[in-house]
This record gives structure tokens, sequence and C-alpha cells, in this order.
């Protein structure tokens, strides 16, 4: 087996930002989770249809967390997607044997040791090691205490998945580890970001026909909402939108508790920032926990009629987060634009 040396593993509270938080610290950043998630101008909303059950879903967070963390740290990395698996595994084997952790997009339908039934995609981790005698690549996963070893046919499969976005064999290597730019330059310029593209979306945000993105997003959201109790199984659509509030990596609340507390770590070395910024963050989770709390209650109602009211309830509940989020998003855009 060729794997990477000195690499130390550890858990957190969203893959994408956990895999940079590990990239961190084996490159010697000092980073920990929350300042890699917020530089990343890790906070979004995707609203979107899906051609199967659950039929609509929604993520917390911008489509493109990951690469937008190396670029606003001007880190030097090598972004791949569309190639063959024989080549995608070779260029896999060739970067951990130099000792660089390969930050690869799976379905976490297809890696068994997470022993579910649904699709789920993309989940990011790190492949630290490949064992072409076995048959076997060793990965770093947000989730899991250990490491975990897998068949090379199974990470294959998890990273050509077609289920919810379709995956093309798309990996990140970082091919020079030296930042460009400090976590003061790149702190205030990440908040913008987050905040431009939550407000305004641009065609970049909103990619190729997925959905609606940002603050229309959440809108659209909660227009939906009530009409989900026609959809062919409602219990499954509200569970599967409770668990991208509260589980599923997201850290609580829709990823905003997570971003909340990264606003808490540079609120001092950030001038710009409102002062209010984080505890306005932290209630913004909140609510959306309490959302979660009624979707999970609706989608544990066998009737439908049943549970039209709690859909409705959440749908006014969401209406008024997105107009909570859109005047703090403005706050801080003027603060730090």
């Amino acid at each position: 087996m060729v794997r990477v040396d000195d690499y130390t593993h550890h858990t957190g509270r969203h893959c994408g930002s956990t895999s940079l938080r590990n990239l961190s610290s084996h490159y010697g950043w000092g980073y920990d989770e929350e300042t890699c998630f917020g530089l990343a101008a890790g906070l979004g909303f995707t609203y979107f249809d899906l051609p199967e059950s659950p039929h609509r879903a929604f993520f917390g967070r911008p489509p493109r967390l990951e690469p937008a963390f190396f670029d606003r740290l001007a880190i030097d990395v090598d972004r791949y997607e569309g190639d063959d698996w024989e080549t995608t595994l070779e260029r896999i084997r060739t970067a951990v044997a130099a000792d660089d952790p390969v930050l690869v997009f799976t379905d976490i339908y297809y890696l068994e040791y997470f022993e579910t039934d649904t699709h789920f995609a993309p989940h990011a981790l790190l492949c630290v090691g490949v064992d072409e005698e076995r048959g076997t690549a060793l990965l770093s996963d947000s989730e899991f205490d250990e490491r975990r070893e897998v068949p090379l046919e199974r990470l294959r499969a998890a990273m050509t998945s077609d289920h919810v976005l379709p995956l093309r064999n798309r990996h990140i290597v970082v091919s020079d580890p030296e930042p460009n730019r400090t976590l003061a330059e790149a702190a205030p310029e990440a908040v913008a970001e987050m905040a431009r593209s939550m407000l305004e979306p641009s065609e970049r945000d909103r990619g190729a026909a997925f959905g609606t993105q940002g603050i229309e997003g959440i809108r659209r959201l909660a227009d939906d909402l009530p009409s989900w109790v026609d959809l062919e199984n409602p219990q499954w659509t509200a569970r599967f939108a409770y668990q991208n509030v509260e589980r599923r990596g997201t850290g609580g609340g829709a990823f905003r508790r997570l971003y909340a507390d990264f606003l808490e770590r540079v609120i001092d070395s950030t001038a710009a920032l409102p002062d209010d910024a984080p505890s306005r963050m932290h209630a913004v989770a909140a609510d959306w926990t309490a959302v979660g709390e009624t979707l999970e209650a609706a989608s544990e109602r066998d009737d439908p009629d049943a549970m039209e009211p709690a859909l409705v309830d959440a749908s006014e509940s969401i209406r008024e987060i997105a107009d909570r989020e859109k005047q703090l998003y403005e706050a801080l855009r003027v603060g730090v634009g």
C-alpha cells in the first residue's frame, strides 16, 4: 500500500470543511474547521427538484465550497473531473505516494461503512492510501473516528454516481501547499462573497440547471412546502428535509450555526464586521433548528392531511427566516464589501 505519511485523521461537523481542516493540519496552515468553512464562503442555500424520491431537497451550503477555500487563500491546486477511472486512480495513487491527500467527492450510498440505502452526494472526504494488490483505498471521512478501508470498486461507484448531483470522478490535489494570502486578507472577502451569493446569485453560483440559489431559494422552499403532501412519499420528503437542517453534516441549523462560529472566530480581527453579526447568525440557526423539528414532526404523521398544518407552519417560519437572513447579509455586505 502507498499511503500519506504523518497524516492525522479528525472527525468534524461537515464533510467538506472537515476535509479542509485535515488538509490544513497536514500542510501546516493552522485553520480549524469553522475557519475553513468561513473562508470557503461556506454558507449558502440551494433548493432543487429530484427525479426520484424524496423529489425535493435543499442544501444550506454552496456547490463550490471546497474550491472556493483554495481560491480565497490562493493555494495552488489541480482540479479534475470527467476523466475515466483508470486515469483517476493512477492520479490518486501518485498523489498519495507523494504524501498529498486527495480530496474526492462521493455518493455515500456506495460506501459500505455508511450502511445506508439513501443516495447522498456530493460527500467530500480524503483518500490517504491505495493498495492495488488488495484492491482497496484508505479514506479519511469526517463522520467516523477511524480511517476506513474500502474496495476500489466501491470508491469508483461512489465517485461516478448519477444520483442527487452527478459525479464524474471529481477530485482535487494540492499542487503547492503554500498559501499566498493571509487570514486577515481573506476573511473580509469571504464574508462579502457569501453575502453577495446569497443576495444576488450569479450564473456561476447557480450552476447549470441546478436549482434555485440564495434567498430566492429559501423563499421558493417556503412557497413549495405545503404542496409536498401531493408528492409520492411526503413523509420521506419531510424527513429528508429535517435531516438536511440538523443532520447529514450540517453542524446544526442548516449550516448557520457553523457559520456563526466562524464569525465569532474572526470578529475581533475583521473590524468591518457588525458587532452583532455572530449573535444574529446564531439566532437564525436556532430558527432553522426549530423548523427542522417541525419537519421531523411532520414526517411522523402517516396521513398527508395531518401533515399539512405542520408544513404550513414550517413554510411561514421559513418565510420569516428569509427576511431576517436578507437583512443580515445586506448588513454584512455593506460592512465588509
